[in-house]
């Protein structure tokens, strides 16, 4: 109960990822693996945000096609947190602008 109050503290406004990407109706599976994984192979997502890894600054491990070796590690699940984030607010954004 200590830690929680401390956060809302210092966070009073805080973002599930995984909330959001269910009550946006359009990822059904809501892992963090399963929503990054959509978020670059889904017709309705790849094209609208570009995120890319910095790769001058010695980050090079991170590219390629055996990326999923480097799931849960923190750098890598901070990328995918924040390209799940980026992506589920844009397909929110896009769906109310549908019915405006």
């Amino acid at each position: 109960m200590e830690f929680a109050k401390s956060w809302n503290e210092k966070f009073p406004k805080t973002y599930d990822t995984k909330v959001l990407a269910f009550n946006s109706k359009h990822f059904f599976k809501t892992s963090l693996g399963q929503i990054f994984e959509k978020c670059g192979a889904d017709e309705k997502c790849k094209n609208n945000i570009k995120f890319r890894f910095d790769l001058h600054n010695g980050f090079s491990n991170y590219e390629g096609t055996l990326l999923l070796s480097h799931y849960h590690e923190a750098a890598y699940d901070a990328f995918m947190t924040g390209v799940a984030f980026g992506h589920v607010l844009k397909i929110k954004e896009i769906d109310d602008n549908k019915f405006n």
